[in-house]
C-alpha cells in the first residue's frame, strides 16, 4: 500500500471515530433533556395550598384547631429581651369596671422588671431573676426579698400564665384560630376553665410568643381584661430598670 492511499485510509478511520463522538455528545448539548418531578410524598390532593393556613415562613403548613392549637403554642418562642406597657382592668359581675392598672415592662437575658400602677394609686415595683424576686410599693417603702415562685413573671405582671393552656384536657379548649390583634398576628385560643366555669381567652403573638390580650368571663360577662402595646425587641434602653430604691443594680443589658 503506497503513502497516499494510507493517509486516505487514515483519514476516513479519524472521520468515523470523531463522527461517533460527536453523535453521541451533541443531543446533550443542544437539546434540554425533559425535567422529572417527583412528587412530594406528603402532599394531599384534599385541598388547594392556598386555602390552608400557614404560621412557619418557609411555608409549612398548619392547620389549627382545639386538636393542636397545644402544639402550635408549645412552639412559640418569647422574646427574650423587650419592653412594653399593658393595661388590665377588673369589672364586677354587672360589667362596670372595677379600677385600671397600667403596667410598664422591661425583660432581658431572664429578668424582669415591672412597675405597676395600681387603681389605688398605689406603685408596685417588682425585679425576678436568678430565681429571686424583690417587691417594693412606692418611695421609702419596705422591700421584699424571697424567692421567686415558678412562673411568677407572670403573676407580678398581673397577667395570666398562657402556658397554662398546654395543661389542658382538649375537651376544655372550645376554639382556637389564627386572628389579628391590634394589627398583631396572634394564636387565638379559649377554653373553659373546669374550676370556676369562666371561659378564658388568650391572644398570644405569633412572632413574639408574648400575651397581647386576655380575657376572663364569667355567666356571660367579661371580669378581666388585659391589653398590651406595641412590643420593642431587643431591649436597647432599661437604664435604672433592674436597680433596686437604694441604687444596687442587679443587672445590665447582655450581662
Amino acid at each position: 500500500m503506497d503513502d497516499k492511499r494510507k493517509i486516505i485510509l487514515t483519514v476516513a478511520i479519524v472521520g468515523v471515530v470523531l463522527l461517533a463522538v460527536l453523535s453521541s455528545f451533541l443531543p446533550n448539548i443542544f437539546f434540554k433533556p425533559p425535567e422529572v418531578i417527583v412528587a412530594d410524598p406528603d402532599a394531599t390532593e384534599s385541598a388547594p395550598a392556598e386555602a390552608e393556613e400557614t404560621t412557619d415562613p418557609q411555608g409549612v403548613v398548619v392547620a389549627i384547631g382545639p386538636q393542636t392549637v397545644q402544639g402550635i403554642i408549645a412552639g412559640l418562642e418569647r422574646h427574650e429581651s423587650y419592653s412594653r406597657a399593658m393595661e388590665v382592668e377588673y369589672f364586677d359581675g354587672d360589667g362596670k369596671s372595677l379600677g385600671v392598672t397600667s403596667i410598664q415592662v422591661w425583660a432581658d437575658g431572664g429578668w424582669l422588671r415591672s412597675t405597676a400602677a395600681l387603681a389605688s394609686g398605689m406603685t408596685e415595683n417588682a425585679i425576678i431573676g436568678d430565681n429571686n424576686l424583690w417587691l417594693w410599693y412606692g418611695e421609702g417603702e419596705p422591700l421584699y426579698t424571697g424567692t421567686a415562685e415558678h412562673l411568677s413573671t407572670d403573676l407580678i405582671q398581673h397577667i395570666p400564665t398562657y402556658e397554662d393552656v398546654l395543661k389542658l384536657d382538649k375537651a376544655d379548649i372550645t376554639d382556637a384560630d389564627y386572628v389579628e390583634r391590634n394589627g398583631v398576628p396572634c394564636v387565638y385560643v379559649e377554653a373553659k376553665n373546669r374550676l370556676t366555669g369562666d371561659l378564658e381567652r388568650y391572644w398570644i403573638s405569633e412572632a413574639g410568643g408574648l400575651l397581647m390580650a386576655g380575657e376572663t368571663v364569667k355567666d356571660g360577662v367579661v371580669v378581666y381584661s388585659m391589653t398590651s402595646n406595641e412590643v420593642v425587641s431587643p431591649l436597647s434602653d432599661a437604664a435604672g430598670a433592674f436597680a433596686l430604691p437604694d441604687g444596687t443594680v442587679l443587672h445590665t443589658l447582655g450581662g
